[in-house]
């Protein structure tokens, strides 16, 4: 099945900050535990279903609830619809997206995390080991190329943590960077149950866009539905 659309849109005011994540292309939304990265992959496989769509979510943390899932829509076509793997290692989250390229019944493939398996190869953070760099630059070069190739989205989550002076740092580093073409830092505002999204690189919105919303059952919505 072909998305006829080149996005799969998002609820506002995500759509108005970023019109929804692009075919062709990973999207990573990105920032610490809690800000809602899971509840946006969530609603990305939801409006692709809906648009006539298989989705491929690769679940590297058991973040994915089937009861959030049917909070933010009750309908049980959506969930025969989404393929649900959960690899239990980094080598295994390889193997499993390197068998995504003999596969042409995916119209998305999403996953949530990208960087948690592959933390478990650094002990510390800030100092990556080779092996695991050019491993994760390998699964994330498959799924670039299989989302140009076949024109489909595919979204990747990852986490941050705060150095010294204070900066977010994502974990994958340089190499997440360079293969997410758009990429969405999410954080709390310190308010209860808002969110903060701010573009850190898009191929067509300017750096720096950010908006306001609230998680709610049914997905999201905006706070004050003001951009910036």
């Amino acid at each position: 099945m072909k998305l006829k659309n080149n996005w799969i849109k998002l609820p506002e005011p995500l759509h108005s900050l970023m019109k929804g994540v692009e075919k062709g292309a990973i999207t990573n939304f990105y920032g610490p535990p809690g800000v809602g990265k899971t509840n946006l992959c969530m609603l990305s496989a939801i409006e692709c279903i809906k648009n006539g769509g298989k989705v491929f979510y690769i679940d590297t943390e058991g973040g994915f609830s089937i009861e959030r899932l049917n909070q933010i829509v009750n309908n049980e076509s959506i969930l025969k619809n989404i393929i649900i793997a959960g690899p239990k290692d980094f080598e295994e989250q390889g193997k499993l997206i390197r068998s995504l390229e003999k596969r042409h019944d995916i119209d998305m493939i999403v996953l949530d995390s990208a960087v948690a398996l592959y933390r478990l190869e650094c002990a510390d953070p800030t100092k990556e080991t080779l092996d695991a760099n050019k491993e994760l630059s390998i699964q994330l070069s498959v799924l670039s190329n299989i989302a140009r190739k076949r024109n489909i989205p595919v979204i990747i989550t990852a986490h941050t943590f705060k150095r010294e002076n204070g900066e977010n740092y994502i974990i994958g580093g340089y190499t997440i960077k360079y293969w997410s073409k758009s990429i969405v830092f999410l954080e709390h505002t310190g308010r209860m149950s808002e969110r903060k999204a701010t573009i850190v690189k898009h191929r067509s919105i300017p750096e720096g866009k950010s908006v306001k919303f609230m998680i709610v059952n049914e997905g999201v919505k905006p706070s004050g539905f003001r951009i910036f």
